[in-house]
């Protein structure tokens, strides 16, 4: 069965022909045809059997999908957050100076939802036709909300999809690989060099959030690591850091009020983790919140982590 539709509330009625507890698998075939929208969400031609990305935001659902979402309790009391800016001012013999601080202001509860992190991959099914796949669900109530919003995620990138419960041995055994990174020449950077590889990155942000961006990525490349990688698809926004000999990498992330990692996972197998494994609390070796006393809490971590290698 194609579902055609901007949207569903109610997956119940596409899949009363599928029995209970049997496998389902969501995708799309004939990727000619959606050739634009692969390229959208970060996929690249040639298209490759075990290719696999965390689709770009495009909607609210794909927003969703990727960054997850929070819940604003406008029935509680405000509680006081911050918001770190570049304050400016001016010195009695005209000089000009500038810092990043800390700005209280008030706002309602919020809850943060997790992103679902769910992944497209092009795999070949047993006729030979490359066909874009969801993960493996179940039809069982557990999987009912996570596989409705597979379908969602899928009518919001390309208008349509379908389920497939044929042939999914083929489509299980695929190796992926995963493209969520752009890994940059390796070895030191000079700022300047590094700044023009983000700066498209960097202005897609508020333009008074720049200078704070600027200056937290100044401050790790002023570590010297001899590694980094930008986030496509999903993880657009996302950059990584790494100091090899240390085995320390770093993820920082353009968007506001995000906070930094610190991990010593080796790479490769860093960049096969999808987007929720990588921002679980148990696989970090610390996380960094972006206030003002950052740039000493992260010096010192970066240290003492080096020290023990």
């Amino acid at each position: 069965m194609i579902i055609q539709k901007k949207r569903i509330f109610n997956i119940s009625p596409y899949i009363l022909h599928i029995a209970e507890g049997s496998k389902i698998i969501v995708g799309i075939p004939n990727l000619p045809k959606f050739s634009s929208s692969l390229v959208r969400i970060g996929f690249s031609e040639p298209y490759e059997s075990g290719q696999s990305i965390l689709p770009a935001s495009i909607g609210p659902v794909s927003r969703y999908n990727a960054e997850g979402k929070e819940i604003i309790h406008k029935d509680q009391q405000m509680e006081t957050a911050y918001r770190q800016v570049d304050w400016k001012w001016k010195e009695w013999d005209g000089t000009w100076h500038s810092k990043i601080v800390d700005v209280p202001y008030q706002r309602y509860p919020r809850t943060f939802i997790e992103p679902p992190s769910v992944e497209l991959s092009i795999v070949k099914s047993s006729d030979g036709e490359l066909i874009l796949t969801s993960p493996l669900f179940e039809k069982n109530e557990k999987d009912m909300e996570l596989l409705t919003h597979t379908v969602n995620l899928l009518l919001e990138l390309f208008g349509e999809c379908q389920f497939f419960t044929k042939a999914l041995e083929t489509i299980i055994k695929t190796p992926l690989r995963r493209l969520n990174w752009t890994v940059l020449p390796q070895g030191e950077m000079p700022w300047e060099q590094f700044k023009k590889e983000i700066d498209p990155i960097v202005k897609n942000a508020p333009e008074g959030n720049r200078k704070v961006l600027y200056y937290r990525l100044e401050v790790v490349n002023s570590l010297k690591p001899d590694f980094r990688a930008i986030g496509t698809g999903g993880f657009h926004g996302y950059i990584v850091h790494g100091f090899t000999k240390k085995k320390i990498y770093v993820l920082e992330s353009m968007y506001y009020g995000n906070a930094t990692y610190i991990f010593d996972e080796d790479w490769e197998e860093l960049s096969q983790m999808t987007k929720a494994q990588i921002l679980n609390e148990s696989l970090q070796k610390a996380r960094v919140v972006h206030r003002e006393s950052w740039e000493e809490k992260f010096k010192e971590i970066i240290v003492r982590e080096g020290q023990r290698t």
